[in-house]
């Protein structure tokens, strides 16, 4: 069956009044979240509150980069923090936490290579980021 749109003018006018508020609201929304999203902290005036700006970011980023090379005390390390090591992945960083877990803490670094999916070649790249951080007596 084939629909026949017979619409008045009248009816026709309201509805693109609707669509056009329907629009126009929807367009505000945008832009309001946009400025909100654009400018969260503040308006900079000037160049010295830019290079404030620009001084904190480079320190912030510092301190991001320190902290994904620090070394990592593998019997306190959860999954994530094995993560950030060269060539461990979600899989084996959940391999060392198990094996942690069934074998007691580690004694040395080296027992990492008990660890499946650690050979030597894997070894050699982790072992200066890997750190003893607490001894079992």
């Amino acid at each position: 069956m084939i629909w026949k749109m017979d619409f008045r003018p009248a009816t026709l006018l309201w509805l693109l009044v609707i669509v056009f508020v329907i629009g126009a609201g929807l367009w505000i929304m945008q832009e309001i979240r946009g400025r909100e999203t654009v400018f969260p902290l503040t308006v900079v005036h000037d160049d010295a509150e830019l290079r404030g700006l620009k001084q904190r970011a480079d320190s912030i980023m510092a301190i991001r980069k320190a902290r994904e090379k620090a070394p990592i005390g593998i019997n306190t390390a959860t999954a994530a923090d094995f993560e950030r090591l060269d060539g461990i992945g979600v899989v084996l960083a959940a391999r060392i936490v198990a094996y942690r877990d069934k074998h007691g803490l580690f004694h040395s670094v080296d027992e990492l290579d008990n660890v499946s999916g650690i050979g030597p070649k894997r070894m050699e790249g982790i072992r200066a980021r890997c750190v003893l951080d607490s001894v079992p007596k």
